[in-house]
């Protein structure tokens, strides 16, 4: 479903430019009438764009669309919820509520339904799905990934379809960017801010398995600020931190994916000093960030974006299954239809979780004093025999574990059991499967009232 405001030419100009490009019929484009086309409070909302967008979704037929794409002149803002301004973007995901109440949660709430959640430093991820087989599905829920073609003016926007359908025909090459700025990756514990150090850390692996050029930082200043390198030729990437402002130290592919983790990322998409208006103006083709404080877990996951990405998925699936909350702050820029790998990459394109050893626990984050589950995965079957895998905690008397676990000759997982003791305080505990598996995770123990 394309989205165009009425009431500017260049919005339908975009969004005619969209469906003759990706062949769309012509009972998916649906006007809309807003008073403004940035910032809307509750009642406009409603009335200009949430419900005749309904009224599109019908006619069309609400479960045959997957993808809701705004143009260019279309407000993105929704004012006066609490906790600061969210994404219209992202309330018209869940536009039939059936994810979220109506308004969304009070705060930051659970995941959506089709969220892939992942364990970085232990590598664990789930089997990428496509959001048409999850919504195919007799479970699903009818959410959407939506997306905007927008950006300093009309032809920027119309750029994003171009560029992203040139990169399909000619491939996506080029460098893999990824800026953390925690120091020694094995001494950050995966969790609050190290967490999105490992995101950036698995999704600078994963380029790397698949042959990409992998400039990984992890310097305190952003790219482009010494010591900190510059991205010339960037393809992919993703980093951390200035607060609404872009450094200019890209050169951008055609076709080129990025996003940056700040809190303002897409505060404006036409403008302004944050990351993703000027990564478009800069030649960037596919981007993502919020318009207000999403906090770090409610911003898009680079590892397991980037993975779906090396396994076959359009940037529609890959971002959505990566965002953990709808109705709330973050917007998506660019094609969702877009597929810079349309037959994957090796070895993510062939059943890679099938060679690939882990160390996930069953909740990673628990009171103290509750008991734990952990389970180790091997690349391959054990041998003949089983195989023995020894464990270690840096910190027994919080976490204790047993000396080993055994797989069972034929298998490729175990489980262990983890005891645990009462905390005071928030306690992070590294957890190591030594031998053929050599992965560390991170079990964060919190106060009993703190654990639920």
């Amino acid at each position: 479903m394309v989205v165009y405001n009425r009431n500017v030419r260049d919005s339908l100009d975009v969004a005619e430019h969209y469906v003759a490009r990706r062949g769309i019929p012509n009972v998916n484009l649906c006007a809309i009438r807003p008073p403004q086309a940035s910032a809307l409070d509750w009642g406009s909302f409603e009335g200009s764009v949430k419900v005749p967008l309904q009224k599109c979704l019908e006619r069309a037929g609400r479960d045959k669309i997957l993808y809701i794409i705004f143009t260019y002149e279309t407000p993105w803002r929704l004012d006066g919820l609490p906790n600061g301004p969210h994404a219209i973007d992202q309330f018209i995901a869940d536009i039939w509520d059936e994810a979220y109440p109506p308004r969304g949660d009070p705060a930051f709430g659970r995941p959506h339904p089709y969220f892939a959640g992942a364990q970085s430093q232990g590598n664990v991820y789930s089997p990428f799905v496509s959001f048409a087989d999850y919504r195919a599905s007799p479970s699903a829920r009818t959410v959407y990934s939506v997306w905007r073609l927008d950006g300093a003016n009309a032809q920027l926007a119309k750029d994003l379809v171009d560029k992203a359908i040139a990169a399909e025909t000619s491939g996506l090459r080029g460098q893999a960017c990824f800026d953390r700025n925690r120091g020694e990756i094995l001494s950050v514990p995966d969790w609050e801010y190290g967490s999105g150090d490992w995101d950036l850390h698995m999704a600078a692996e994963f380029a790397r398995e698949t042959g990409f050029a992998v400039t990984e930082d992890s310097h305190e200043q952003e790219f482009g600020t010494p010591p900190a390198p510059v991205c010339h030729d960037a393809a992919l990437y993703s980093g951390w931190y200035s607060l609404d402002h872009y450094n200019d130290a890209f050169t951008w592919k055609t076709g080129a994916i990025g996003f940056h983790l700040d809190s303002s990322g897409a505060k404006d998409p036409r403008g302004g000093t944050n990351w993703s208006a000027n990564a478009i103006i800069k030649g960037i083709t596919v981007t993502s960030g919020a318009v207000g404080e999403p906090y770090l877990e409610g911003m898009a996951h680079p590892d397991g974006v980037f993975r779906n990405l090396f396994e076959g998925a359009n940037v529609g699936d890959a971002f959505l299954r990566n965002i953990r909350q709808l109705k709330w702050k973050i917007l998506n820029l660019g094609d969702p239809l877009y597929r810079p790998f349309p037959n994957g990459l090796p070895p993510f394109n062939s059943g890679s979780l099938a060679s690939e050893s882990s160390l996930a626990f069953a909740h990673q984050v628990m009171p103290g004093g509750a008991p734990g589950l952990g389970m180790i995965t091997l690349a391959k079957p054990a041998p003949a025999g089983g195989t023995l895998v020894s464990l270690r905690s840096t910190d027994p008397k919080s976490a204790a574990l047993p000396e080993n676990v055994r797989v069972p000759q034929g298998a490729r997982s175990a489980t262990f059991s983890i005891s645990t003791t009462w905390v005071a305080q928030r306690t992070y505990v590294r957890i190591s499967a030594l031998g053929p598996v050599n992965r560390t995770n991170t079990l964060v123990l919190m106060p009993p009232s703190q654990g639920r």
